[in-house]
């Protein structure tokens, strides 16, 4: 089985914007992806702080803000700003994300 990178794949999760096409942007107004698309491989669901977070594929941190029923508040997904108070965590934990993607990455090839 060939490996595909993450912005090449096709969205799975029946979202009606974005089932079966490739995923460029993940704040679009409609969207209904699940956070297990397979544009997003590489997510650490954080209960903690009521949310995801997942690389993009310039290889930032976003999160996605949960919201009740298993939705995802897409609208308002993107980086963590550096004046929030997860800011350096969100460094942390981006490094240790992209860390596993290459180890990961590594095992296939």
């Amino acid at each position: 089985m060939a490996y595909t990178a993450p912005w090449q794949r096709l969205c799975d999760c029946r979202c009606p914007l974005h089932y079966r096409q490739t995923r460029i942007t993940y704040h679009e107004s409609g969207c209904a992806c699940a956070i297990t698309c397979a544009t997003q491989p590489m997510t650490l669901l954080a209960e903690q702080w009521g949310c995801a977070l997942f690389l993009d594929q310039g290889g930032d941190l976003w999160y996605v803000t949960a919201m009740p029923g298993g939705n995802w508040d897409w609208t308002n997904a993107g980086e963590i700003d550096t004046r929030s108070d997860f800011y350096d965590s969100s460094v942390r934990i981006e490094r240790l994300l992209r860390q596993a993607a290459h180890e990961l990455g590594n095992a296939i090839h």
